[in-house]
C-alpha cells in the first residue's frame, strides 16, 4: 500500500506564516543544535546525533513532484528517544509544548522545533513506526503536513522509494522494523521562500556549528539523561552507489565516561524540594578531526529544588516554573585553558558569561528563544516578574546551593579524593576576575555566597582553622592569595553602583567586614604587600592628602581613588579631617625630611581648610630647608627675595623651593618672605654674625651694601633707632695719607650707629668709622633722619682730644696744615651745635682742660704753648689784654661760651645821641668853597702853632651857636676882618691835634663825621694819617679830641656821637682812664658808661 493511500490529514493549526518569522526573529540559527538537544533530553534520550549529509538523492519517486527540492544536503539530527503521541501532537500546536505540565522540563514553549526553519521549508521525521513530512506554506505537500507509517518491507519497491532513501540506513532505519530513536531531516532551502530568506550551504552550516565543539562538555553538565553527544557528516556520492554505514565520518564526540547507575539515578531522577543531589561526572571528548585527540574533564555538581517563595507563586504557576539549579565546578581538565569561564545555564549553555569559577543553572525566566537571560536591576519594566524570579533562584537559592557544593570539594579536597593546586576555597572563589567585563550580578552572587560560608559552620569545621582568635572572615581569608582579596575590593568599587549594597544592611556589614582594603604603611619603609584590612578597621585620609607616616593606633585605607573613597564613605568608614589627621595622627620627622613628607606638608598647605592648621604648624619645627633639615617658620626665609638671597648666601635658612607657591599663606604664620622691620633685623643680625665668624664670606660687604639700598630705597618703613645700633653698614676700610696713619679698621661692617657721613670726617674719623663710598645715602634720607651718620659731642671732643694728644707730634712734620684744617673743622662744627642750644659742652670738656688753638705766640698749630684752657681765654678782649682770644679762634664764641670761656660783657647802658643829618650839606657850593683856601669870603682863621686855616665867620655862626656868640656878641664881635682865632687861647682844647680840627671843621662846613674822618687829607693835600675804619681803636685819640671840642663849641650831636664811639673802645685795661677823661671832658654819659662797665666785668 502506497503512502499516499495510508496518509491522513496531519498539520499545524496556526496557519500564518508569519507566526513562524516572527518565532525565528528570536532564533539564531545556531540555536538549532540547542533546540533539538533540549527536546532529545527532555524526552529521555542518552545519545544525541547530528549529521550533516552533503548527499543529494534520487527525485524519481516522491510523494509529489514538488517534493524534488528537498532532495539534497540536509541536516539529520538523531536521539535514542521515541517520540510519543503527545509528541507529534505538540508539532502540530506550534505555540504550545508538549511538555506543558512537566516543570522539570528544560523546553515548555513549544518553540524550539521551529528553529529549524531557519534552513528548511519542508522539515520531516522517523520515529517509531512513523514518518512525518511538514509543509506549513502548503506550497510542496498541498497539506502543511503528512503523516504516515512506516514501511515494513523495505523500500525497494515503494512508490515513494527516493522520498524516503535518505533516512535509509541512518542510526539503523531499514523500513522493516520500528525504528527506537528519532530522525529529524532538515533539508537545506534553495531559494528564499514565505518563510525565510536565509539560504545556507553544508559547508556554511558546518562552519556554523563548529564552535559547539568547544562547549559541548559543558552541555552535559545539568542533562538530565544525555551521555553522549556526537557530530558526523556524510559526503556527497555518486548517484546510485547504495549508502554504507561506514559512510558516515565522525567529526567529533562527546560523552560521559564511567557513569555508574548510582549517578545516572541521581542525574535522571525528579528532585522533590528542597534536596540537594552532589554527584561527580568524568567527560571525554574525542576530536576526530584532530586525530582523535582526547579532552577529559572532570566535573563535581550540585543540583536542588526549593519550594517556591510565597511571593512568586503566581508567576511560577503562571509560567510553570519551579525553583530548581544547579552549580558545576571543574576539578580537573586536560585542556590547556587561560582561565575557566564561567556561564550561566539553563541546563544547556546560555550566551550568559559571568566569569565565574562555576557554571550555574537554573530554570530562568527566559525570553521566548532562552537567548537572553534578564536577571540585572536595571532591566526593569515590563519585565520585572521575570527579574525578581531570576533574582530570587540566584540570589537566594544558589548561593545555598554553592555552599554545599564548596563543602563537598572541601571535604574531597582533605581526603585527598581530588588534587587541587590551591585550597577549594581559593580555588571557587566565588567572585569574577577582576580583568574581565563581568555582569554586576555575579558580584552580588558572591557576596550571597560569601555571606552564606561565613555563617556555615560546616566550612570551618571542614577548613580546620585552630586559630580561635580570629575572626571568620579572617580565617576565610587566610586560604586566599592576596590578589584575589584586591580583586574583591576592585570589582566591589567598580560596580558599586549595580551591585545593591547600598541598599541592602547585611551585604552592607558583610562587606565592611572584609579585609580586601589597601592600607597605607610608612612610606619610610614601605612594604611591597601592605596589609588587607576590613572597612570597619579602618580610616580615610582627608581628600588629596598623602599619607605619611602615622602613629600605629590607627589603620589608614588606601583611597586614592575618588570611586574608592566614595564606596569607603558608604561604608561608613571614618574619614579624618585635615586638622585631626596632621596632629593627632602624622608623626612629623624631627631633624630632616624626605620625599614623602615634602608632598605631604604641600598636600597640607594646598588644602582649602589649611586656616586652622596652619596655626598648629606655627610652632612646629616642620618646615624644609633647601638641604632638607627642619625648622620653624619664622626661621625660613624666602629664597626668590634678592635680599634674603645675598643676605643669607649660602646659609640654609631658606624654604624648600616646592614650597614658594605657599609663600603667601605661610607668610601669616610668620613666614619671612617680605622685608618688614622684623625680617629686617634678622638679615642686619646676620650679617653682623657673619662678621664675628672666624672665616667670614669674601662677599660680606657686599651682602651689607644690599641691605643697606633696601633701607635707604624703603626708608619709611623702617624705624632707624631700633636697627642703628648692628653692624650691617660697609665703612672705608682706610683712608689716604696722613689718615690711614691712625685710621685701621679689621671689620668691613659697622652700625649706622657708629658710623660717619664724610662731610664729617674731619670731625670724628679717630672715634667713628667712615661710611663707604657707595652706600653714601641720598639727599632723602637726611631729611628723614638729619642725625644719620652725624657724631654727638662727646664722640667729638673725643677725636678732638685725640688729635691734641696724639695726632699733634705725629702730624707735625708735613701734616700741620692738615692739622689745623682738622682743628677747626671740629671747632666749626662745635660753634654750630652750641649756636642750636641743645649742648652743654662743659659736661664733656673742663675749664683747664687745654684744648683751644690760640695763636698768641706763632701760627704754628703743633706748639703746645698755642693750647689753651677756657680759663684762659676771655671774650671781647683786645690784644693788649691778657687772656686775649685771637681771631682764629673767636669766630667760635658760642663754642667758647658753652665750654665757660669768660668775656667782656658791654654793659646795658644806653648812649643818646640826637638826630641830626648833614647829608644836605654835601654837595653845597659852601663846602667848596671851603676847600678852597684862596677864597676872598674866608674871613676867619683858626692857627695852631705853625698851622693854620681859613674859614667864613658865616658859616661858622650859622654852624655853632658857640661860634655864633662868639663872633657877633663875644669875644671877637668888635674885631673887624680878618679874625685870627688861635685854639691855643682855648684852655680845655689847646692840647688838641690840628688833623682833628680839620676835622671839626669839615663836619661844620656839612660833610658827615665818618666821612670827614674818611678824608683827614689838609687843605694842601698832603695827608697826615690815613685811617679805613671809623672805629678801628686807633682812632681813640681822635675821638676824645672831637669830644673835647664839641663839648666846648656846644656841638651837643658831636659830643654824643663820640661818647658812643668811645664806650665801644672800653677794656678792662682802659676803663678807669676813659672814666677820668669823660668827667674832664664834660662827657657824662660816657663817664656813666665806664662806671657800668666797671660794674659788669670787675671780676676780670
Amino acid at each position: 500500500m502506497s503512502l499516499a493511500e495510508t496518509a491522513v490529514n496531519f498539520g499545524q493549526n496556526e496557519t500564518l506564516i508569519s507566526s513562524i518569522r516572527n518565532i525565528l526573529k528570536d532564533y539564531h540559527p545556531l540555536s538549532l543544535f540547542k533546540e533539538f538537544l533540549q527536546n532529545a533530553d527532555d524526552a529521555g534520550a542518552t545519545r544525541f546525533h547530528v549529521i550533516l549529509d552533503y548527499r543529494s538523492h534520487p527525485v524519481n519517486s516522491l510523494i509529489c513532484g514538488e517534493m524534488r527540492e528537498w532532495q539534497g544536503p540536509a541536516i539529520l539530527i538523531f536521539n535514542n528517544a521515541i517520540f510519543e503521541n503527545d509528541d507529534f501532537q505538540s508539532l502540530m500546536n506550534i505555540r504550545v509544548g508538549g511538555k506543558q505540565n512537566d516543570r522539570t522540563m528544560i523546553g515548555k514553549h513549544g518553540l524550539g522545533f521551529n528553529s529549524c526553519y531557519h534552513f528548511t521549508d519542508v522539515p520531516s521525521l522517523i520515529s517509531n513506526d512513523s514518518i512525518v513530512f511538514l509543509d506549513p506554506q502548503e506550497n510542496f505537500l498541498n497539506k502543511r503536513g503528512i503523516k504516515s507509517p512506516l514501511p515494513r518491507n523495505g523500500i525497494r519497491r515503494s512508490p515513494e522509494r527516493d522520498q524516503l532513501v535518505p533516512f535509509e540506513n541512518i542510526e539503523g532505519i531499514d523500513f522493516r522494523s520500528t525504528f527506537n530513536g528519532t530522525l529529524f531531516r532538515i533539508p537545506l532551502r534553495k531559494r528564499r521562500s514565505g518563510i525565510s530568506n536565509k539560504i545556507f550551504t553544508m559547508e556554511e552550516v558546518k562552519n556554523l556549528f563548529a564552535d559547539i565543539k568547544n562547549t559541548i562538555i559543558s552541555e552535559f553538565l545539568f542533562l538530565r539523561n544525555i551521555e553522549k553527544i556526537e557530530m558526523s557528516y556524510i559526503p556527497q556520492v555518486r548517484n546510485g552507489i547504495p549508502f554504507q554505514i561506514n559512510q558516515i565520518r565522525s567529526l567529533w564526540k562527546a560523552s560521559i565516561i564511567d557513569l555508574d547507575e548510582e549517578v545516572r539515578d541521581k542525574r535522571r531522577s525528579r528532585l522533590n524540594d528542597d534536596e540537594s543531589r552532589i554527584f561527580q561526572l568524568r567527560i571525554r571528548l574525542i576530536d576526530t578531526e584532530q586525530n582523535n585527540i582526547e579532552h577529559n574533564d572532570h566535573w563535581i555538581i550540585a543540583v536542588g529544588a526549593q519550594n517556591n517563595p510565597e511571593e512568586h507563586e503566581d508567576y511560577a504557576e503562571q509560567h510553570r516554573l519551579s525553583v530548581l539549579g544547579g552549580i558545576a565546578a571543574q576539578l580537573e581538565t586536560s585542556i590547556q585553558q587561560i582561565g575557566f569561564i564561567g556561564r550561566m545555564h539553563s541546563f544547556l549553555s546560555l550566551p550568559d558569561i559571568t566569569y565565574l569559577p562555576v557554571h550555574l543553572s537554573g530554570t530562568w525566566a527566559l525570553s521566548s528563544d532562552r537567548s537572553r537571560l534578564l536577571i540585572e536591576n536595571g532591566e526593569f519594566g515590563s519585565d520585572y516578574e521575570k527579574i525578581n524570579w531570576n533574582r530570587n533562584i540566584l540570589l537566594d537559592f544558589l548561593p545555598k546551593l554553592y555552599c554545599e557544593l564548596l563543602n563537598k570539594i572541601i571535604e574531597l579536597y582533605n581526603d585527598g579524593g581530588i588534587d587541587l593546586e590551591v585550597h577549594p576555597v581559593s580555588k571557587f572563589w566565588p567572585f569574577p576576575p577582576i580583568t574581565l567585563n563581568c555582569p554586576k550580578y555575579a558580584i552580588e552572587y558572591g557576596l550571597k555566597v560569601l555571606h552564606h560560608i561565613l555563617q556555615d559552620e560546616d566550612t570551618f569545621r571542614l577548613i580546620d582553622n585552630d586559630d580561635d582568635e580570629n575572626e571568620r572572615v579572617d580565617i576565610l581569608f587566610n586560604l586566599l592569595p592576596r590578589d584575589k582579596a584586591i580583586g574583591l575590593h576592585v570589582l566591589l568599587q567598580n560596580n558599586w553602583d549595580g551591585i545593591g549594597v547600598r541598599s541592602n544592611p547585611d551585604l552592607r556589614s558583610l562587606v565592611r567586614s572584609l579585609p580586601i582594603w589597601r592600607t597605607l604603611s610608612d612610606p619610610l619603609n614601605q612594604e611591597s604587600d601592605p596589609p588587607l584590612k576590613a572597612a570597619l578597621h579602618g580610616h580615610i585620609l582627608p581628600k588629596k592628602i598623602p599619607h605619611y607616616r602615622t602613629r600605629e593606633s590607627r589603620i589608614f585605607l588606601e583611597a586614592s581613588n575618588d570611586t574608592t573613597r566614595r564606596v569607603l564613605c558608604e561604608l561608613e568608614v571614618p574619614l579624618r579631617d585635615v586638622y585631626s589627621y596632621t596632629f593627632e595622627d602624622v608623626e612629623f620627622p624631627t631633624i630632616e625630611c624626605d620625599y614623602y613628607y615634602l608632598n605631604f606638608l604641600k598636600s597640607i598647605l594646598g588644602n582649602s581648610t589649611i586656616n586652622g592648621v596652619l596655626q598648629g604648624l606655627k610652632q612646629k619645627r616642620c618646615f624644609p630647608t633647601f638641604a632638607r633639615k627642619l625648622k620653624k617658620i619664622n626661621d625660613l626665609y624666602d629664597q626668590n627675595n634678592e635680599v634674603f638671597r645675598i643676605v643669607f648666601g649660602d646659609s640654609d635658612v631658606f624654604l624648600y623651593p616646592d614650597f614658594s607657591v605657599y609663600s603667601g599663606i605661610l607668610s601669616t604664620i610668620g613666614f619671612n618672605n617680605t622685608i618688614d622691620q622684623r625680617t629686617f633685623i634678622k638679615c642686619a643680625e646676620k650679617i653682623e654674625e657673619l662678621q664675628n665668624d672666624v672665616n667670614p664670606p669674601s662677599d660680606l660687604r657686599y651682602r651689607g651694601f644690599i641691605l643697606v639700598d633696601y633701607f635707604y630705597k624703603n626708608i619709611d618703613d623702617f624705624d632707624l633707632e631700633v636697627i642703628e645700633r648692628i653692624p650691617f653698614v660697609p665703612i672705608a676700610k682706610s683712608l689716604d695719607l696722613p689718615y690711614s696713619q691712625h685710621y685701621n679698621h679689621t671689620q668691613v661692617l659697622d652700625s649706622f650707629k657708629n658710623i660717619i657721613f664724610p662731610k664729617y670726617k674731619e670731625v670724628a674719623w679717630s672715634t667713628k668709622c667712615l661710611i663707604a663710598e657707595d652706600v653714601i645715602p641720598p639727599p632723602i634720607i637726611f631729611q628723614e633722619y638729619p642725625s644719620l651718620g652725624k657724631p654727638s659731642a662727646s664722640i667729638v671732643v673725643r677725636h678732638l682730644r685725640f688729635l691734641h694728644g696724639t695726632i699733634r707730634n705725629d702730624w707735625q712734620d708735613g701734616w700741620a696744615g692738615t692739622f689745623k684744617h682738622n682743628i677747626n673743622e671740629i671747632y666749626k662744627w662745635l660753634e654750630e651745635e652750641c649756636s642750636n642750644g641743645e649742648l652743654n659742652l662743659s659736661d664733656y670738656i673742663r675749664q683747664n682742660d687745654r684744648l683751644f688753638l690760640n695763636f698768641n705766640k706763632n701760627q704754628d698749630p703743633c706748639d703746645p704753648d698755642n693750647w689753651v684752657s677756657a680759663a684762659d681765654l676771655i671774650l671781647n678782649g683786645t690784644s693788649e689784654e691778657e687772656r686775649y682770644v685771637n681771631p682764629n679762634l673767636a669766630i667760635y664764641p658760642n663754642m667758647l661760651r658753652n665750654v665757660g670761656v669768660r668775656e667782656i660783657t658791654r654793659p646795658n647802658f644806653d648812649i643818646r645821641v640826637r638826630r641830626h643829618n648833614q647829608s644836605n650839606f654835601n654837595q653845597s657850593k659852601m663846602f667848596r668853597y671851603f676847600l678852597d683856601q684862596t677864597s676872598p669870603l674866608h674871613d676867619v682863621t683858626f692857627v695852631m702853632n705853625n698851622d693854620r686855616i681859613k674859614v667864613s665867620r658865616y658859616v661858622l655862626a650859622a654852624s655853632s651857636e658857640f661860634f655864633h656868640n662868639e663872633l657877633f656878641s663875644g669875644r671877637y664881635s668888635g674885631q673887624s676882618p680878618p679874625i685870627t682865632i688861635d685854639i691855643r687861647s682855648f684852655e680845655p682844647i689847646r692840647n688838641i691835634r690840628f688833623s682833628s680840627l680839620r676835622i671839626l671843621l669839615r663836619y661844620l662846613h656839612g660833610q658827615s663825621i665818618d666821612h670827614a674822618i674818611q678824608n683827614r687829607q689838609s687843605l694842601n693835600g698832603d695827608d697826615d694819617e690815613q685811617h679805613s675804619a671809623v672805629n678801628d681803636s686807633n682812632n681813640i685819640a681822635l675821638y676824645k679830641d672831637l669830644l673835647k671840642m664839641a663839648n666846648h663849641f656846644v656841638l651837643n650831636h658831636l659830643k654824643e656821637l663820640m661818647e658812643l664811639r668811645l664806650s665801644y673802645l672800653v677794656t678792662r685795661t682802659n676803663v678807669q682812664e676813659m672814666k677820668r677823661f669823660a668827667s674832664n671832658s664834660g662827657a657824662n654819659q660816657l663817664r656813666g658808661f665806664c662806671e657800668r662797665f666797671i660794674e659788669c666785668n670787675g671780676r676780670l
